[in-house]
This record gives structure tokens, sequence and C-alpha cells, in this order.
């Protein structure tokens, strides 16, 4: 009869102790989502921001070329007519 009270204390102490690894696993397994979460959101600012550097980049060079253009033209035509 003591053989089985100790085996069945035994038990009981591991299931106690897989119990709070349970608890412990599901709080770093809900800390880890919110990480995620957090860096999904971040990930979406920063493709926003990224977007916005692209297009504003396209905008300086298509400037820069234009009035690259326009300075050739202006040189051209400033030659021909004297």
């Amino acid at each position: 009869m003591a053989a089985s009270t100790d085996r069945l204390d035994r038990i009981e102490a591991l299931v106690e102790r897989n119990s709070e690894a349970i608890q412990h696993n599901s709080e770093a397994i809900q800390h880890n989502s919110e990480a995620i979460q957090k860096l999904t959101e971040e990930t979406k600012e920063l493709s926003i921001r990224f977007a916005a550097y692209q297009q504003a980049s396209q905008w300086v060079v298509n400037l820069a070329f234009g009035l690259l253009a326009i300075a050739t033209m202006t040189t051209i035509v400033t030659a021909v007519v004297r």
C-alpha cells in the first residue's frame, strides 16, 4: 500500500510540474504572439515609408532629367539662333 501511495505522490508531483510548465509555455506563447503582432505593424509602417521614399526619389530623378533636357535644348536653340 505504501508503494502505491508513493507512486501516486510521484505522479501527482509530475502532473503539477507539467501543469506549471504548460502555464509558463502559455505565457511565453502569448508574449511571442504580441511581439509578432508589433513587428508586423512596424513592418507595415516601414513598407509605407519605403514606398513614399521610393516615389519621392523617382520624382527627383525625373525632375533632374527634365532640367537636363531643358538646359540642353536651351543651349542648342541659343547656339542655332546666334
